[in-house]
């Protein structure tokens, strides 16, 4: 196989000598000549080319498989000789009758550099996520005005959940516990009413607030940037038109809307930080102010759709009352008066029942205080007589 491949071996040198003659092709084709020239002074080497360079992979490949495998490695005949001659010492403190036996339960192989290596990992990872919500490069005025900014949305989305929670029980309920804290359906839905326009109204004064920060910094600037200027200017401008015409949504479509709102300005804010148009702390500050808006949001928007959807401050259980309930296509007012009549007898009969029998009453006591008061006179009398006697 090594001598077919020899011919080849120099055929494919020779190809490389020739390749290497071919001049190099004209850096601007401006200047190169024409196709006029071209012909007038064709090339020799030019029509060998394209066909040896096709063959490069099969000179390289060739070049390897020419070549003499490596010899053995020779030992050291004298130094094996000498370590024959050595005598194998006594060691009972490392060798004993286990020492050669393979245990069922062994520790593991590996070693345990890469085992650091995969739980540095995580906890690097875990490290990473407690000092990004730490926001430990956050100033202490901004780290306080913000996690003090996201309060109003936790508490309107706590308590669009209880009261949602509210208007799903029976009322009045068997626990008396239960009574002494649940309002009723027509309380919680006055307040539920009142923390829509709360919650969608503090919403778009935040997002108008966000993109007047960069109003802030660009009026802080003493030289303008063309790219810079307008990403900062437009922000301020798009944020209240985008914010304050979710006050005429629905409450859920305005919520909805917000929170990709907060959403697409986190990402705005964060592009802005890394071409260093804010402070390097801002990105990290607003993916966690971001993320707790969010879940209120989220919160609020759950808490919301366990109302019912068509008449959405009643209870579900009386929905579904609502819709079970088959009603008349019309009032049958002739059956209604039937039965008022009948209801009106039934009392009539009762009332007179009832004064028949206070009237028996009345009478069995008088005949019983007559018989007494004739039973006493003739006792009386008697003693009367015995006396005379």
């Amino acid at each position: 196989m090594l001598r077919t491949t020899r011919p080849l071996l120099g055929s494919a040198q020779t190809l490389t000598l020739l390749t290497r003659r071919v001049p190099p092709a004209p850096r601007f084709p401006s200047l190169s000549s024409s196709p006029s020239s071209k012909d007038a002074h064709p090339s020799p080497l030019q029509p060998h080319t394209t066909k040896f360079r096709k063959l490069a992979p099969l000179t390289l490949r060739t070049e390897f498989s020419t070549k003499p495998p490596l010899p053995p490695t020779k030992g050291d005949k004298n130094l094996e000789q000498e370590l024959a001659k050595q005598k194998l010492e006594a060691d009972p403190e490392h060798v004993t009758t286990q020492s050669s036996v393979r245990h069922v339960f062994e520790h593991s192989q590996a070693s345990k550099d890469k085992e650091k290596e995969v739980s540095g990992g995580l906890k690097g990872d875990l490290q990473t996520v407690k000092e990004t919500f730490a926001l430990q490069n956050v100033p202490r005025e901004p780290y306080a005005l913000g996690l003090a900014g996201t309060l109003p949305y936790l508490g309107t989305s706590v308590a669009t959940v209880f009261l949602s929670w509210n208007l799903n029980q029976h009322l009045p309920s068997d626990s008396h516990v239960l009574n002494t804290f649940v309002l009723s359906h027509d309380t919680a839905s006055h307040w539920l009413h009142l923390l829509e326009p709360i919650q969608v109204g503090y919403g778009a004064v935040i997002i108008s607030f966000l993109g007047a920060i960069h109003w802030g910094l660009e009026y802080a600037e003493k030289t303008p940037a063309k790219d810079r200027t307008r990403f900062r200017y437009g922000m301020g401008v798009l944020t209240p038109m985008v914010a304050w015409p979710t006050l005429f949504l629905p409450v859920e479509w305005a919520l909805i809307s917000q929170f990709l709102s907060f959403t697409m300005l986190y990402f705005a804010d964060a592009r802005a930080t890394a071409r260093g148009w804010t402070p390097g702390w801002y990105g990290t500050y607003r993916f966690v102010l971001t993320a707790i808006v969010g879940v209120a949001i989220f919160v609020s928007l759950v808490g919301r759709a366990k109302v019912g959807q068509q008449r959405s401050r009643l209870a579900s259980d009386e929905l579904e009352s609502l819709m079970r309930k088959q009603l008349e296509p019309y009032h049958n007012w002739e059956r209604e008066e039937e039965e008022e009549k009948q209801r009106v007898k039934k009392e009539k009969e009762e009332e007179a029942k009832k004064k028949k029998a206070e009237e028996r009453k009345s009478k069995g006591g008088e005949k019983k205080e007559g018989g007494e008061k004739k039973e006493g006179d003739e006792k009386s009398e008697d003693k009367k007589s015995d006396e005379k006697k």
